[in-house]
């Protein structure tokens, strides 16, 4: 599996942290992180850096678009700027070759928060899934839409033939929030 991990980025001060919690051989993934912003801040971890300011965007959007129009080849993961990847994501996908990985997730606190056996719109995070590149076509996300990603989500998984859950916790919900 070839994972290209899009992060959409408003707060750099926590890209050290999520660059960190990457614990994926290099030649498996590709990280893009997409700033909310006219520029590129400095001192930020090694990535793919870009950016994009877009007043009718929400939620990152706007930058998972731009990401998502970089990508030829593979999976996508979304991992928000305020997320680390949880650590025992890759080992439990990286031999699946599904077109749509879903997985559940958590509050920060350790609370159940979402099942990954549940796409739909206000039933999945930008964060509880996997996508095949060859779903996706045209779809991407709503600027203005703040679940944006479950209509994204949904879409995908509709298109999906090959879908595969897992029945397990391998996302944290916002983990770097206090």
């Amino acid at each position: 599996m070839f994972l290209n991990i899009i992060t959409p980025c408003s707060r750099p001060e926590f890209l050290d942290a999520v660059s960190k919690s990457i614990n994926i051989p290099k030649e498996n993934y590709r990280w893009i992180v997409v700033f909310d912003s006219e520029t590129i801040p400095e001192n930020i971890p090694e990535c793919e850096a870009y950016c994009i300011k877009d007043i009718n965007s929400v939620c990152g959007n706007a930058q998972r678009n731009l990401a998502i129009d970089l990508v030829t080849e593979g999976w996508i993961y979304f991992n928000d700027d305020d997320t680390t990847m949880h650590p025992e994501l890759w080992e439990n996908v990286k031999d699946l070759d599904n077109d749509f990985i879903s997985f559940d997730q958590n509050w920060n606190n350790g609370d159940h928060r979402l099942s990954g056996n549940i796409i739909k719109l206000s039933y999945v995070d930008s964060h509880n899934f996997i996508v095949h590149i060859s779903l996706i076509g045209n779809k991407r996300f709503v600027l203005h839409r703040r679940d944006a990603d479950g209509v994204f989500a949904e879409k995908c998984y509709n298109k999906a033939k090959n879908k595969h859950y897992i029945n397990k916790v391998l996302s944290f919900y916002n983990s770097l929030q206090p």
